[in-house]
């Protein structure tokens, strides 16, 4: 029996969210992608089970053509469709899958930013050495989000307890409630033991709610420090000199990645230690390391 679109929008969320456990910014890309396209089959008087493989492509043209969309959001577009007709397939919502030949355009490689292994011992070092509790709390930081390449939605979402485990070793619960055990470098410890001692207890003066006594970072106002929050206290390094190039804090984890490559770590262990599912998405770390070796040649040898 057909359904209307709306009805087939949210059995697809569903299932995103309590079976795939997307996230919710993937959830949220999903629902506007989808209802765009629920707008489409409006204006042209279709169903979703009538729409075919042709109209799905004429759909898909009209879009580049005008809006003029990067080829990433394409092909987000593209996956969204394909993943929303997959479902309705299997569910046996409808006969035929339109969307099975549908493909988006090749993605634009952009290798992810990388700091040298120089800068960021002058940043770490040089630019986190004070002992007021701001400078206490952002050493320890990214000291650890260089020693663990960890997201910084999993930074911000350590508790306390979570450190006090074991130490040298952290739990981290990574994109879809995935367990992960992460190492965590001598240098990291102390600060985070110094942190811990000294600069949270502080911090915590101001907590106004439960959540803020359990969490391992804090902001000046004493609640959970935030992924935007930690954007900014870099941001504000930045501005004052202490990395020569803007980057996110999500260039800590790429750093991590590509110096233990640069220094003969395993692919594989490198991908369990990022928590990547498919090891074809740790593998643009060897294009990152390839390249910092050309560059390394290119201003080494004196016939290049």
């Amino acid at each position: 029996m057909a359904h209307t679109f709306d009805t087939y929008l949210q059995e697809f969320l569903n299932w995103l969210r309590n079976e795939k456990t997307c996230s919710e910014n993937t959830i949220i890309a999903y629902r506007k992608d989808l209802e765009q396209f629920g707008t489409f089959l409006t204006q042209e008087m279709l169903t979703v089970e009538e729409i075919t493989y042709r109209e799905l492509r004429f759909y898909m043209a009209s879009l580049q053509r005008n809006q003029e969309l990067k080829k990433t959001t394409l092909s987000r577009k593209t996956a969204a469709l394909k993943s929303f007709f997959k479902f309705l397939n299997r569910e046996g919502l409808i006969e035929h899958n339109p969307a099975d030949l549908l493909s988006a355009p090749k993605k634009e490689k952009h290798l992810p930013s990388v700091i040298t292994e120089i800068d960021m011992i002058a940043f770490l070092d040089d630019h986190l050495s004070g002992e007021s509790p701001d400078k206490l709390r952002d050493k320890a930081i990214f000291e650890l989000l260089y020693s663990s390449g960890l997201r910084v939605s999993e930074l911000v979402d350590i508790d306390v307890r979570d450190i006090q485990k074991q130490k040298g070793l952290l739990r981290i619960i990574g994109k879809g409630s995935k367990e992960r055990i992460v190492p965590v470098g001598e240098q990291a410890q102390a600060a985070l033991e110094r942190y811990i001692e000294s600069a949270r207890p502080i911090l915590l003066k101001h907590a106004k709610d439960n959540d803020a006594q359990e969490a391992l970072f804090l902001n000046q106002q004493g609640g959970r420090l935030t992924a935007r929050g930690v954007q900014y206290i870099l941001e504000q390094y930045v501005k004052k000199g202490a990395l020569k190039y803007k980057v996110s804090p999500h260039a800590f984890r790429h750093t991590f990645a590509t110096h233990l490559l640069d220094n003969g770590a395993d692919l594989r262990v490198i991908q369990e230690l990022l928590g990547h599912e498919s090891l074809s998405t740790t593998q643009v770390y060897t294009e990152v390391s390839r390249s910092h070796l050309q560059q390394i040649y290119l201003k080494s040898h004196p016939r290049a």
